[in-house]
This record gives C-alpha cells, structure tokens and sequence, in this order.
C-alpha cells in the first residue's frame, strides 16, 4: 500500500493503525461459520455490564471484526486513541449517566450543540487524527492560534473551544491514555490580542423609544386578530423578561395573586436522524431551579386582557398560551417569527454583527431592577433566573447615569460651605 521512501507522518499513523487491529483481532476468537439465525457473534470485555462481559452481533465476519476494532477503540478498549476518538467517547459518556428522559432531551441538544463546534474548530485539522499520547504543547497550541487566525472569535467562541479540549484531555488522563494532562499546561492568555471585541451589552438591547414602538404595535395588532396568541406571548416576554422557552407552558394554574411561578420550560429538540425537530416540554427551567416572579400593575393588567381572549377563544386550555400543536401550546420558534416581522414592520434594523432578539428583553429588565435597587445583582439574577455572576456580565447593560448624578450631587461638599 505505502512506498517507504515516501511515508509520510498520515500514512505511518494509518500502518500503525493497521498494525494495532491486526494485533488485538488476533486476541479474539472469532466464529467460522455463522449461528442458525444466520448472524456472527462474540464476546467483548466490558466492565460496565454485570457479566463483565457484551455480545457483539453482525451479519459478516468482517462486520464482526470492524465491530471488535471499535469497541476496543471505545472507553473500555485497548486501542490507542486518537483526538476524535476521545471527543466522541466524551460524547457518548453524557448520555450514559443520565436516567431522567426529560434531561436526556438537553443533554442531546449540549451534544448537538459540542459536535457542531468540534466541526468546526478540530474536523479535518492535523490534530484529529493525532494519537493523544503524541499531542505535544505546541500542537495545542498551534491548533489554537489556527482557529483564531481563520475565524473571527470572540471570548465565548474561544472558550467553547477550550471546554472541547478540557473535556477530551480530563477523559483521557482519567482513564490513563496520557500522563500527563498537557492542555493544563496552556496559557490562554497570551491569545488575548487575537480575539474580536465582542459588542457591548447596552448595544444589544432595545431603546425605550423602540420597545414603546414595539408594545403600540402588539397592541394594534391583537385589536385586528385578538385570538392570534403570539402577539400575547412577544407581550408578556417584553414585560417580564423571562425565557422564550419558559412562556409557552405557564399554566394558569401558576398565576397567583402576587406572583406567578415559572417552573417549566418548552425546549427544542434537535433534528435527528429522520426525526425532524420537535417541542418538548419539560418540568424544569433552564438552570433547574424554580422561582417566583411579582405580578406589577402593567403585568395584571396585561393579564386581565389575556383572560377575557382566552375564556372567548380557548376555554378549554389550561394555557395561557394555547395553539394546535403537539403540546397545546405555541412553540418557541413562532414568537420569534412574530418580534422579526414586527421589528420589519416598525423598521427596526440591527447593526451588523449586533444580535438583539427576545432575549434582548431579558438585559431590559433585569438592567431596571438592578438600577432601581441601587445596584441589586443578586435581587435581579433570583427573579430572572441567572447567577448574579452572569446577570452582571451579559445582561447588565450599566448604571443609569441620572440615577448616578442625583446620588453624586446628595453629597453638596461646595454648596455646604
């Protein structure tokens, strides 16, 4: 297959590779003739099953055998792993130590979510086919330095990068594949000069001009079509600053006098296979913790409205925001249909490299609150549901400056004299 004289370092990896599997199906006994059913089978170690042991089944015996070389490249083999062979175990150890179907969902989101970053910083690279035990500093370092190079990153960018490579290299210390952890050794600091500013966070929210522009028109849209109930639903996202996703499954058996508990979400189950995506609701928010969130006299009154549609339109549903679907309920993916031909409508155009969106409103008022509390991050990350940590970060869009100057001026040092 080679000429020797012209081996290069790809074709001496696939000969050891050849090498490798040649040298571990010799350790297996493998059938002659097939069972009566028709189909090859033999036995693998394997110390997650009781038994210590797993059948592996095929129609072929070269099936059989490509099916042993894979298992032996998995967690629980012998063979030498290389950078994508320790991405896709990390994968595939996320699903294993989850019982709960409703977390299962997310989980298979955060695995769409990992591969899709894994194409596009490490797939076809000269890492990926490297043996893990021959990754040097540099290599890492090199494919870093790469992928900031080709892509314009940003801060996030970079360290959804970074999480891929903490993953693969924490698997493979644990399990004794290297010995040493060398992404521990990376100092990712010295990329800083390399990463693209990311926009401001007071850039990406609405004005108060362009929110009250925007509440006119759902108001004029819901008098023309009063049973469309996305308009409802962009409404009470405005005025309350919760998740896309923890809208559509308030019941209204949540509202209550004062406050109204959110406590579920709708999330978005990726494509797969044949499956095309699909809604699931499922009984938990984003960060798994349930709250409370005060009724004001804008929400009651929005409420109020919403009840008198709903008990004309659908007084059947437990929702306060029904449709035909699946689950009774709008999906995701309509509201944000409705805020984009409303922001056409009104003539609201983004920046350039400025992504605004619903979530946008989530920076509006938890900006309020941490404003009108004289700098309360951990009120405003409790009501929203985020850590005070990353409520200062993303959504804080800054002091209000005339609330700064009214607390600057309290203080009078010239005019007590």
């Amino acid at each position: 297959m080679f000429s020797y004289g012209n081996l290069s370092l790809e074709d001496a990896r696939q000969l050891y590779e050849m090498k490798e599997r040649e040298e571990i199906l010799k350790s297996y006994s493998f059938p002659s003739t097939p069972s009566k059913d028709g189909f090859y089978r033999t036995y693998v170690k394997d110390s997650t099953r009781k038994s210590g042991r797993r059948q592996l089944t095929a129609k072929t015996l070269e099936e059989l055998k490509e099916k042993v070389y894979e298992f032996e490249k998995g967690i629980s083999g012998k063979a030498r792993k290389t950078f994508r062979d320790v991405f896709l175990i990390t994968q595939e150890e996320k699903l294993k130590y989850i019982k709960n179907p409703e977390k299962l969902v997310s989980v298979k989101n955060t695995i769409s979510r990992n591969r899709s970053e894994y194409k596009r910083f490490f797939e076809g690279t000269f890492i990926e086919s490297k043996y893990m035990d021959s990754i040097t500093k540099d290599d890492l370092e090199n494919i870093v330095l790469m992928n900031l190079q080709r892509y314009d990153l940003h801060k996030k960018a970079l360290s959804s990068m970074q999480s891929i490579l903490k993953a693969v290299y924490d698997l493979a210390y644990e399990e004794y594949w290297i010995k040493d952890n060398t992404y521990s050794r990376l100092n990712f600091k010295k990329f800083s000069d390399l990463l693209v500013e990311s926009v401001p966070v007071s850039e990406r929210v609405h004005s108060t001009e362009e929110i009250t522009a925007m509440m006119e028109y759902i108001h004029e849209h819901q008098k023309k079509k009063p049973d469309y109930i996305p308009a409802y639903a962009l409404e009470m996202q405005i005025l309350t600053g919760t998740r896309r996703g923890e809208i559509p499954p308030l019941r209204w058996s949540d509202v209550h006098a004062d406050y109204i508990e959110i406590k579920r979400s709708q999330i978005t189950v990726k494509k797969e296979g044949n499956k095309k995506e699909s809604f699931k609701i499922v009984s938990h928010t984003k960060n798994h913790k349930d709250r409370n969130f005060p009724i004001t006299d804008d929400l009651r009154a929005f409420l109020k409205r919403l009840k008198t549609v709903h008990d004309r339109f659908y007084p059947k549903s437990e929702f306060l925001f029904p449709a035909d679907t699946e689950n009774g309920v709008i999906t995701n993916n309509v509201v944000y249909g409705f805020y984009r031909r409303m922001c056409k409508n009104l003539g609201i155009v983004q920046k350039q490299g400025v992504i605004k969106g619903t979530h946008s409103f989530r920076r509006n008022n938890i900006t309020d609150v941490v404003n009108a509390t004289n700098g309360n991050v951990i009120m405003a990350s409790t009501l929203f549901g985020n850590t005070p940590d990353v409520a200062e970060k993303n959504y804080y869009t800054g002091t209000n400056l005339a609330v700064a100057k009214e607390a600057l001026e309290s203080r009078n040092f010239l005019t007590k004299n």
